[in-house]
């Protein structure tokens, strides 16, 4: 039996589906895994790259502490954590002298870079090549011959290939929630703890449920891959990586074990208010397993139930059907209204087929909360005219929505990557992509802040169609008030927030005022692109 550490910076809600699931499967296979989980936002991060993100001393210090006894170290992060896992892995190599494995999807795209820093990567899915590696290095076996797992033999990089993708989801345990062998940085406590159910319980999302009342929810997965080709998201560069194999990347697992998953995990922890699908799609799923998902839901489960669709798989039948097992919230990735852009972004859908999918969920106002939409900007593609497409699309919206807004981001490898780097819009990865945040407020010309009025539901609809008219775009495209749309910005978030604070008060929901403040004072503010 081998030891592993899987030290992985993750965002604030420790859902950390990937190290959870590589958990519980390396326990049923006989080894001894310990998780480290280092939430954190990326809120701080700056437009220019300049701020780069460090563990205190005293934590990685108990971290290496932790994993002092193990025969190999994990470190597995998305894009945006880079830094963070490079300064964990770095300490582990150097003061503990033992092995280190980068995953997740950045190294899977990127296993030559990763192994500039670790001993081996994991390209692909890790449950079968983690399982091998540990294996070897307990039995002194040479680790330079297991598919997926890449390494170097003297200087020469050793491509091992791709880990074999799972072919039966519902054979793999469920992801690892029991808090055994799990521990957490606690920015509150200044320490390293124990994942127990209390601290579980505080880092669970709270998210917006009716009456102003904030619900804590439970997230999971009931799939992998997605059927959409964006050329913004990395799934996909990592569904033509497994192009043509026996098993599809896009899977699903079966209803009596997500049912399974459920019951166990509200068992377990009956603070638990609701259940969030973080699957990109959830409306993809065939109508007969939607069928059995809502009988069994509403039958066995019940709690309010939140997820995502986009415009091409949300029809009313599976609407109305999974509103009666519990729906609450849906939100929806509309990412622009510009046909040049919905090119390049390969989004197939058209304005009609938008506004059909919020009228969906508008007329069904009362048993739905108001749904969020997903928006980019900051494309260097994107002239004015598409950004005023994409206002013009939002205006003709029926309210109340909510705005999920993000910069466009240059994951590595994707389509919108290379398109990028072939023009020479790429000159330091580090900063211009690790480093660049999700968020950069729209506060730079004309249409973004005509974006950001949309963020306001009560903004008058004659005022507002008078901002969009030929005269007014045409007024403030040539004067340009930077200074007004700066100013604009700080101010409507602080009436945001004295509007939200109020309606706390009013609700005597303490809690979230108190939560907000213990926020302020980690000093690390969640990305803050979703208004509403």
């Amino acid at each position: 039996m081998a030891r592993l550490t899987l030290l992985s910076p993750t965002p604030p809600d420790l859902s950390a589906f990937g190290v959870r699931s590589l958990q519980a499967s390396l326990k049923a296979a006989g080894h001894d895994v310990r998780l480290v989980l280092f939430p954190g936002s990326i809120g701080l991060l700056q437009e220019d790259g300049s701020y780069v993100y460090r563990y205190p001393e005293r934590i990685v210090a108990q971290a290496l502490t932790l994993a002092a006894d193990s025969d190999l170290v994990g470190v597995s992060f998305f894009t945006s954590y880079f830094d963070r896992a490079v300064q964990l892995t770095r300490a582990v190599k150097e003061r503990l002298g033992l092995p280190v494995v980068w995953g997740g999807i950045h190294a899977t795209v990127r296993p030559a870079e990763g192994l500039s820093h670790a001993d081996y990567v994991c390209r692909g899915e890790g449950e079968t090549a983690l399982a091998a590696l540990l294996a070897n290095l307990a039995a002194g076996r040479p680790a330079d011959a297991i598919p997926g797992i890449w390494t170097r033999r003297g200087d020469a990089i050793v491509d091992n290939g791709l880990a074999p993708l799972v072919a039966d989801l519902d054979a793999l345990p469920f992801f690892d929630f029991t808090g055994v062998d799990q521990f957490v940085h606690a920015p509150e406590a200044g320490a390293i703890v124990p994942l127990s159910a209390e601290v579980l319980a505080r880092a669970l999302p709270r998210v917006p449920f009716r009456n102003g009342r904030l619900l804590r929810v439970y997230r999971t997965m009931t799939d992998r891959g997605c059927p959409h080709g964006c050329a913004y998201c990395n799934v996909p560069t990592v569904k033509e990586l497994f192009r043509g194999g026996p098993v599809p990347y896009f899977r699903n697992r079966g209803v009596p074990h997500v049912m399974a998953e459920l019951r166990e995990i509200i068992a377990r922890y009956p603070f638990i208010e609701g259940v969030q699908l973080f699957d990109d799609t959830f409306f993809s799923r065939k109508m007969d397993w939607l069928e059995a998902f809502a009988a069994a839901y509403k039958k066995d489960v019940g709690l309010p139930l939140f997820c995502q669709a986009s415009p091409t798989t949300l029809d009313a039948a599976k609407l109305d059907l999974l509103i009666d097992a519990g729906l609450c919230y849906v939100e929806m990735g509309i990412q622009t209204g510009s046909p040049a852009m919905r090119k390049r972004f390969r989004r197939p859908e058209s304005d009609e087929r938008v506004l059909a999918g919020a009228r969906l969920l508008h007329e069904r106002r009362g048993r739905l909360l108001p749904p969020d939409y997903h928006v980019i900007i900051d494309s260097p593609w994107e002239r004015a005219e598409d950004k005023l497409d994409t206002v013009r699309l939002l205006a003709r919206l029926p309210k109340p929505y909510g705005l999920a807004i993000a910069s466009l981001l240059y994951f590595p490898e994707t389509e919108l990557y290379r398109q990028a780097k072939a023009e020479g819009r790429i000159h330091d990865e580090e900063t211009e992509i690790y480093r660049r945040p999700f968020y950069i407020p729209p506060r730079r010309d004309y249409p973004s802040f005509l974006l950001y009025l949309l963020t306001f539901q009560h903004i008058p609809g004659a005022l507002y169609r008078a901002l969009l008219s030929p005269r007014a775009i045409t007024f403030f495209t040539r004067t340009n008030p930077t200074w007004l749309y700066k100013l604009a910005y700080p101010a409507g978030e602080a009436c945001r927030l004295v509007a939200k604070g109020v309606a706390a008060l009013a609700g005597g929901d303490i809690g979230r005022i108190t939560g907000y403040f213990r926020r302020l004072l980690r000093r690390d503010p969640v990305a803050a692109g979703r208004k509403g």
